[in-house]
């Protein structure tokens, strides 16, 4: 096995072990009866919200391609997605999802850098919408999270718009890089180059265009957790929704587990525990979160992709009958 192999195997044990952790310390019959208990509607509504998301996450994405003269019809970049999501959170292999969105959309553009920086920036200025839904939650909600996790929000957003700005802003960037040694140092690591080119290859309406429609997104991402709050009558606020999810999805990029098993279900039990969810509750809602944003549309996906496979084999078959028939 080689050594992308072997990492997903490491984060699959992961996985396990802090599953089996939160098992042992949660009362499993409280678990299972308030899993049972939720409200099937209310889980209807937050799968809406999902799909419903991931059309939206396309919007960005074409946004971001159109930037770069790729003309790719949003209902492909929907499937992608959709495909992207199989790979990341159902299949470990060694393509993630972020890998498979690249290698879909090279079918419409044979530039492999195009594609690589639109997945790049597509993934930071969503982050960085929900980091700014959080700040704007707690500003005008102060005193509904506990204030290490408001000051926590605070320094990740501020930590995010510097870095932000230094992605855009050229000028200083080159600055920076001209004038810093450390900063040079930092960003001649080829990851943390490679950010910043994506960015400065955006014009600045593109990536203004893209934070407003990643903005919409993040906004019924966090009433889809809502929805499953309601779901398990937990008492939780939606502007406390808007603080909490972008703390757990930061968490979420942590790669050392396999789809986020095991981390999403603790951090759920933590953050969620601080405003009063007992810890079988909040671990329903994490598994919830996992089944209807990870299986569900993974299932999707799968879908989507066999469907894809079973056309290209029809096309091939034709395309040899015609062969055959044009010989004969």
């Amino acid at each position: 096995m080689n050594r992308k192999q072997w990492t997903n195997i490491l984060k699959i044990v992961v996985s396990i072990i802090l599953l089996a952790f939160i098992f042992m310390t949660i009362d499993i019959q409280a678990l299972i009866i308030t899993m049972q208990n939720a409200h099937p509607a209310w889980l209807a509504a937050a799968l809406v919200m999902m799909i419903i998301g991931v059309v939206i996450r396309a919007i960005r994405w074409q946004v971001l391609l159109n930037a770069l003269n790729i003309r790719v019809p949003i209902g492909e970049l929907t499937a992608i997605y959709f495909i992207g999501f199989l790979f990341n959170n159902l299949l470990p292999s060694g393509l993630g999802g972020d890998a498979m969105r690249v290698v879909e959309l090279n079918r419409h553009s044979p530039r492999v850098s195009d594609a690589i920086t639109s997945v790049v920036v597509d993934r930071f200025l969503g982050l960085f919408a929900l980091q700014a839904i959080a700040l704007v939650a707690l500003v005008t909600n102060w005193g509904t999270v506990p204030n290490s996790v408001a000051y926590f929000t605070i320094a990740i957003f501020i930590g995010g718009l510097v870095g932000g700005i230094l992605l855009i802003n050229v000028p200083l960037y080159t600055s920076l890089r001209r004038n810093i040694g450390l900063f040079r140092k930092i960003t001649d690591i080829k990851f943390v180059g490679n950010i910043f080119e994506s960015f400065q290859r955006y014009p600045l309406p593109a990536l203004g265009q893209s934070f407003v429609v990643a903005f919409i997104f993040n906004i019924i991402h966090i009433i889809m957790y809502a929805f499953i709050g309601f779901a398990f009558d937990a008492p939780v606020s939606v502007a406390q929704y808007a603080v909490i999810v972008p703390i757990t999805s930061l968490l979420l990029i942590i790669p050392i587990s396999f789809a986020g098993l095991g981390v999403r279900e603790e951090s759920f039990r933590q953050l969620y525990g601080q405003i009063g969810v007992s810890p079988e509750v909040a671990v329903a809602m994490a598994l919830m979160v996992y089944f209807i944003g990870n299986v569900c549309t993974g299932l999707i996906g799968g879908v989507i992709y066999l469907l894809r496979g079973a056309q290209n084999v029809v096309s091939e078959e034709r395309g040899a009958q015609n062969v055959v028939s044009e010989e004969q």
